[in-house]
């Protein structure tokens, strides 16, 4: 249509609405206009399913409409379960005639054929049990315009009381322009289907989802701001629509696990899908507004089905995104607070193995960390590991440190005063980081009655040397309290040593102690006597570092180039003085001496003395060092090596066992490629080789012949 004939419609239509608004007869001779191909005017949709208490209200409603019936039709379709109500609604005195229509049960499919089937211009939807107030129509149309959502009042009704608009869905209209600036502002009338007119043309561009049996407006109208980024106008004139909430009506759903689970997963679907591809940032606001909206359904059904968490959990724990709305589906959920004083977004070993602590218990927590911006990197794709079970997430701004007191104290400082304890049934803190136990500590002080678990890492008094660590944390008089509350025969394992009590106070005072590895229980409770470790062994749980599914292995590609004609080998690992790169390397020389056709990559931080190292040993065309990558693309590479290789740390020297097994075994022990195992013997990574729990090789730390023959072995394997 050329710009000269729209000009000269809305003049036309301009001179209608003159007329409607002064309650003057429209000449036969003006109406009715094709707008857009339809004639100018509104539709009434009303599905109709068992509603045979709310038919005559309806009907009566109608008939006081005060707009000239030229420019309104109502399509009424009859869908599901509708005999009586129709019986009824065939009784009533109609004052125009009504389009009858029958449809499938479902309320998208109800709607769809109405749309379909509307003859004018502009749609308004209305519920069986809902009514207009008498000029709704007339004034809606005299303020409706192209390309345009027309927003109207919304009055609730309830137990017959007229709430005359106080609701929170009317009040975001008053607080409003006539043309609202962002969608956002006006997010809750948008997604309610009722007290609106639309454009035809939008509706018949985008249906309702007839999968939906709820949620269905919500999905639709988010589609429609997507698409057609219409302007958004409420309307001055009033036109009030009534939505009945009582028992049984449509806006008194009960809680179900459809209603509120499934419908809402599948709303939050839809409009993840159109976020995916919008740039605009009203409508991504407003997509995400709305998602998390939708959430708040699922969290209502939550708060009365706690037992569901873990089913609801794995419905979505997939659908990572980054506005994915799982906080609000969490929201006072947890009962358990985890501290971890390093945590995601923060790159680090132990925040890594918390967070999928988080992910393998499967229940809705809260996580207290420190910001540990100054001394590790950040790393927000770590966040999906945990996301889907957080509720709140509160990042203590503390200066980091391992063993100053005063920092420390700070960390505790803060995160009481960031807890309600009353909140939780548990704390589960997590240590190398000291901070973590302290402030778990500190709490369990607050509570006694709460459950405390406490998660080692690592012997912490002892370093790897078997050096005692000390740091003085504890006064004389905070010692002589704590003696108060411990039976005497305990009293020489306190004292003032920050890296004592790390130990000493979780083993005494926490309801459940997680080792990783028996060693690691072994050689941490060696240092006391009898009835001490009986009692800390009592409640003690061996719980080795968790892995994640296979869905995490391909959450990110990696972007490494290998040589499929050569056998590939990989190392992800930071080297010290226990752990040296040396055996690695030798790994390279074999490989040479012997004419083995294989590839060896070595992922580290220092690249600089490992690539000195390397060209020193002559094996440069063997080797490619190269940077640690990101936790997910180490994932998804994991799984294209032939084999990986895992060297325990060399404690032979100090410690009468080895307690440490690397962490990289959880992860790799799930991307179902082989394990090459430089073991230290009787270590727990040598048990494992013995045990054969999955595909693993070994050869002991230093045995070069043991070596050269695990590599053949892997490599004839592979032949």
């Amino acid at each position: 249509m050329s710009n000269l004939k729209i000009r000269e419609r809305l003049k036309e239509i301009k001179k209608i609405k003159n007329y409607l608004e002064k309650d003057q007869a429209v000449p036969v001779d003006q109406g009715p206009l094709l707008l857009n191909e339809k004639l100018y005017g509104i539709t009434v949709v009303i599905p109709i399913h068992k509603a045979e208490d709310y038919i005559k209200r309806l009907v009566e409603s109608l008939n006081k409409q005060t707009l000239d019936n030229r420019y309104f039709e109502v399509i009424v379709i009859f869908n599901g379960d509708f005999l009586e109500s129709e019986k009824i609604f065939n009784k009533l005195n109609k004052l125009f005639p009504f389009k009858i229509y029958q449809s499938e049960k479902g309320v998208g499919k109800a709607r769809n054929i109405g749309i379909r089937e509307s003859s004018f211009s502009y749609i308004t939807f209305l519920d069986a049990d809902d009514t207009l107030s008498p000029d709704f129509l007339k004034n809606s149309l005299a303020e409706s315009e192209p390309y345009t959502i027309l927003l109207n009042q919304l009055h609730e009704v309830i137990d017959n009381k007229d709430d005359n608009g106080n609701n929170v869905i009317n009040k975001e209209l008053k607080k409003q322009n006539q043309y609202p600036n962002k969608y956002f502002d006006v997010g809750k009338n948008l997604s309610l289907n009722g007290a609106k007119v639309i454009p035809t043309e939008f509706l018949f561009n985008c249906l309702f989802d007839e999968q939906l049996n709820n949620g269905e407006d919500v999905a639709l109208y988010a589609e429609i701001v997507t698409v057609f980024k219409p302007l958004v106008k409420i309307n001055q004139k009033e036109a009030v629509y009534y939505r009945y909430k009582g028992h049984g009506t449509l806006s008194r759903a009960k809680v179900s696990f459809q209603f509120n689970v499934l419908d809402r997963i599948h709303v939050i679907d839809s409009m993840q899908n159109l976020l995916m591809y919008e740039d605009n940032l009203d409508v991504r606001n407003f997509l995400i507004d709305r998602m998390r909206s939708q959430a708040l359904f699922i969290n209502k059904y939550l708060s009365n089905h706690i037992e569901d968490y873990k089913k609801v959990s794995d419905l979505v724990r997939y659908k990572q995104n980054e506005f994915y709305p799982y906080q609000q589906l969490n929201k006072n959920l947890a009962q358990t607070l985890y501290i971890s004083y390093c945590f995601p977004p923060f790159v680090d070993t132990s925040g890594i193995v918390m967070a999928k602590r988080i992910n393998s218990n499967k229940e809705p927590v809260d996580v207290v960390f420190n910001d540990m911006t100054a001394v590790r990197n950040l790393d927000s794709s770590l966040e999906v590991i945990s996301n889907p079970y957080i509720d709140t997430k509160h990042m203590i701004n503390t200066p980091t440190s391992f063993s100053n007191a005063a920092y420390i104290r700070s960390f505790v400082e803060k995160t009481i005063k960031r807890t309600d304890i009353n909140k939780y049934k548990k704390i589960y803190s997590r240590a190398l980081w000291p901070g973590s136990h302290m402030a778990a500590y500190s709490l369990k002080e607050l509570d006694n009655d709460i459950k405390w678990i406490a998660e080692f890492s690592d012997p912490i008094f002892y370093d790897i040397k078997n050096n005692e660590r000390k740091s003085i944390y504890f006064s004389s008089k905070e010692i002589k309290k704590i003696k108060k509350e411990i039976p005497e025969e305990y009293w020489n394992y306190v004292d003032t040593n920050l890296f004592n009590m790390v130990e000493v106070l979780p083993f005494l005072f926490a309801d459940e102690i997680i080792f990783t590895n028996s060693n690691q229980r072994d050689v941490m409770l060696e240092r006391f006597d009898n009835k001490f470790i009986e009692m800390v062994k009592n409640k003690s749980v061996i719980s080795e570092h968790p892995s994640l599914d296979e869905f995490y292995y391909n959450f990110e590609n990696h972007y490494i180039n290998f040589d499929s004609s050569k056998y590939n080998i990989g190392y992800f690992g930071n080297f010290y003085e226990t752990r040296s790169s040396s055996d690695i390397i030798k790994i390279a020389e074999k490989i040479k001496e012997n004419n083995i056709n294989a590839h060896l990559y070595i992922f580290t931080n220092d690249i600089s003395t490992v690539k000195s190292q390397v060209i020193s040993s002559n094996v440069i065309e063997i080797v490619e060092v190269n940077n640690y990558i990101k936790y997910f693309e180490f994932l998804n590479a994991s799984q294209e090596f032939d084999c990986l290789i895992l060297s325990d740390a060399n404690t032979k020297e100090y410690k009468t066992k080895n307690p440490y097994l690397p962490s990289k075994f959880s992860d790799y022990k799930k991307s179902h490629t082989k394990i090459w195992a430089l073991y230290e013997r009787d270590s727990i990574l040598h048990k494992k080789v013995e045990n054969k729990e999955i595909d693993i090789y070994g050869s002991e730390l230093g045995d070069e012949d043991a070596i050269e023959n695990t590599l053949k072995s892997l490599i004839n394997f592979k032949k």
